[in-house]
């Protein structure tokens, strides 16, 4: 299947031509952006959701473990065995619900203010193509923005995730009544526990994500056309370079989100200080903890991502 290239839409073309722009036609391209960012979203979840279970267990599993004993999980196979022992399979999915709806809004929202940010550039630029570090500069941007909505609905899965490990005793029936939980104790703050995080590691993230997709997917177009395989390879580039760079951050979000919810019990005071406490106590290794399955969910993942993306993208400009 061929993608045609529309890295800007005709309608922004058309606005600073002089010629009358049609509100419909403005909406319609937004509307792909949401619904293809949707569809994506569910996809990268149904995949990936047990690898990261597996990760932000074995990230997290010294604050789950009491001082002077072994820790909990070996290795990511440990930890995989364990859990479907403890759990079944289903204990994989366990908080899926808050990433599902979140990845729905948050891939909506990605793509949307991505395509957003790279029109305000190219405006900037006079309407001359994007440069390769405006691209870098665009992902990052849009990174930073949708941390806002992002940060929630990782901290309700986390808190899901973690909550059978170790020593923790807090349970929640549900990602629901985990979400009440944490208003009720924390109030609108706590969700946002860790956003500080969430923000560096989605800026280092998201930039490289989308600079390395947009060159690597131009470097593969045939005579301006993407196939699906080309489509594939650029998002699994991208997402294995942005997993492997931006890891560390995921580490230190990962335990601030981990930490309590009471403000004066936590062990992290922030970023500076979680990444220093993680280094003195285990070294520089724990900033690969869970590395193995991120990788394994980032490459394919990525991949995933892009194709739905362009696929659900392509579809509903066939049926306008």
């Amino acid at each position: 299947m061929a993608f045609a290239n529309e890295s800007i839409p005709a309608w922004w073309w058309a606005d600073r031509s002089g010629a009358e722009v049609s509100k419909s036609v403005a909406t319609s391209s937004r509307m792909k952006n949401v619904v293809s960012g949707t569809c994506g979203g569910i996809t990268l979840v149904a995949m990936g959701h047990p690898f990261d279970t597996i990760k932000v267990k074995l990230q997290c599993q010294s604050m789950m473990t009491n001082p002077g004993r072994l820790p909990l999980y070996t290795s990511a196979m440990d930890c995989l065995r364990k859990t479907t022992a403890m759990e079944g399979f289903n204990g994989l999915y366990k908080g899926v619900a808050s990433p599902l709806a979140g990845q729905m809004l948050f891939n909506a929202c990605l793509f949307m203010t991505h395509d957003e940010i790279k029109l305000s550039l190219v405006e900037r630029n006079g309407g001359a193509a994007l440069s390769t570090a405006q691209k870098f500069q665009a992902g990052a941007m849009t990174g930073a923005v949708v941390s806002l909505i992002e940060s929630p609905t990782d901290l309700f899965k986390s808190k899901m995730q973690l909550q059978s490990a170790g020593n923790s005793t807090t349970q929640y029936a549900s990602t629901l009544e985990c979400a009440k939980a944490i208003v009720g104790k924390a109030g609108i703050r706590g969700m946002y526990q860790g956003l500080g995080g969430t923000v560096l590691r989605n800026t280092l993230s998201n930039g490289l994500f989308f600079g390395i997709y947009d060159v690597t997917r131009s470097r593969l177009e045939v005579d301006g056309q993407r196939t699906t395989s080309s489509l594939f390879s650029a998002g699994a580039t991208a997402g294995f370079a942005c997993t492997i760079c931006a890891y560390p951050f995921d580490v230190v979000k990962s335990s601030l989100q981990a930490d309590s919810l009471h403000k004066y019990q936590r062990n992290y005071r922030g970023v500076i200080d979680c990444a220093t406490k993680i280094y003195a106590r285990q070294g520089w290794r724990a900033f690969t903890q869970g590395l193995g399955p991120s990788l394994i969910r980032g490459a394919p993942g990525g991949g995933l991502l892009v194709v739905t993306v362009e696929t659900v993208r392509s579809m509903i400009g066939d049926l306008m």
